[in-house]
């Protein structure tokens, strides 16, 4: 009987040990993004911006011009940004014609983006704008990220007298 329990139970003792797993293999994908040329067709910067859908939704943009946002004017929402440019002589708002309406560019070859230009300020040399887009939410960008209308071209930069 003895003999008999030490044969039953040698089978167990060593087949409670746990196989190892089979590891799970993903396949591996190529990670070498291809560089295709942007769209060569601007035909859409002929039009008037008024004849694009997303003109009706930044209707109710109001232009901050004038003097330098303060983070006050960003919380109301009235601007865009606030630079914190602690008193720096060449910080100041740029007296242009806003606001204006151009193409945001894309990364990744995505189509550009209509954005309304709100607030417009100079920093060292530098130009910032502050944009609204037609989903609502407020970006900033440089003058040379933006793709201009033609019938605009010549007129958004000129400075106000």
């Amino acid at each position: 009987m003895q003999k008999l329990f030490l044969l039953l139970a040698l089978p167990l003792l060593f087949s409670c040990g746990e196989k190892p797993k089979e590891k799970k293999t993903t396949p591996k994908t190529d990670t070498v993004k291809v560089n295709t040329p942007p769209v060569a067709n601007k035909d859409y910067l002929k039009k008037r911006p008024e004849e694009f859908n997303e003109f009706l939704m930044l209707t109710d943009v109001v232009a901050f011009k004038g003097r330098v946002a303060t983070k006050k004017d960003v919380n109301s929402k009235e601007a865009v940004f606030n630079m914190d440019s602690k008193k720096d002589p060449s910080h100041r708002a740029l007296n242009i014609n806003i606001p204006f309406y151009a193409f945001l560019k894309q990364s990744d070859n995505k189509p550009p983006k209509f954005v309304a230009i709100m607030q417009a300020e100079t920093l060292s040399g530098d130009t910032i704008l502050g944009y609204k887009a037609a989903n609502g939410l407020y970006g900033i960008c440089r003058p040379d990220e933006l793709e201009y209308f033609e019938s605009q071209k010549g007129r958004v930069y000129k400075t106000i007298q």
